[in-house]
């Protein structure tokens, strides 16, 4: 499943993913369909591997950089572990997305470097978001980098 779009899936570059579907939505959107392509995933109780998968969440978008000039939309359904170990039930943890928020990691990292350059407003308008969600990302991103950043407005 999904080799019809081998192609997308080494463009896209995300680890231990793969494209099984993609759609263009007018001209300007671009919405692909990933799943993980892991076989396991480490319980964060006990550190242990799980090959049971419990079910599959619900259907999350999730930000991404832009392909062929296009604002990249993908959709994603984690899935649920049972471990064997300590009797667990757990969400699969991927490492291009932080748990709970709906950008990739080198999404938010390109939204901070663009802040760093350009004003929070100019970026929420090129991007299509909210001067609050821009200014969220690049505080997020800089605290990670240092906790006395100055924070543009």
């Amino acid at each position: 499943m999904g080799e019809q779009y081998d192609w997308l899936t080494e463009l896209l570059d995300l680890p231990n993913v793969r494209v099984i579907h993609f759609q263009l939505v007018g001209s300007q959107r671009l919405n692909v369909v990933v799943e993980s392509i892991l076989e396991a995933a480490l319980c964060p109780g006990c550190q242990q591997p799980s090959l049971i998968v419990h079910d599959q969440g619900a259907a999350q978008m999730i930000r991404d950089l832009p392909i062929w000039n296009r604002r990249c939309w993908l959709t994603y359904r984690p899935r649920r572990f049972d471990c064997a170990t300590c009797n667990n039930t757990f969400v699969e943890r991927v490492a291009w997305r932080e748990p709970g928020l709906d950008y990739t990691v080198r999404y938010e990292h390109a939204i901070y470097e663009k802040v760093r350059r350009e004003s929070v407003a100019q970026v929420a308008q090129d991007e299509r978001l909210s001067e609050d969600i821009i200014q969220g990302i690049f505080e997020r991103w800089a605290k990670k980098r240092s906790p006395n950043a100055a924070i543009p407005v």
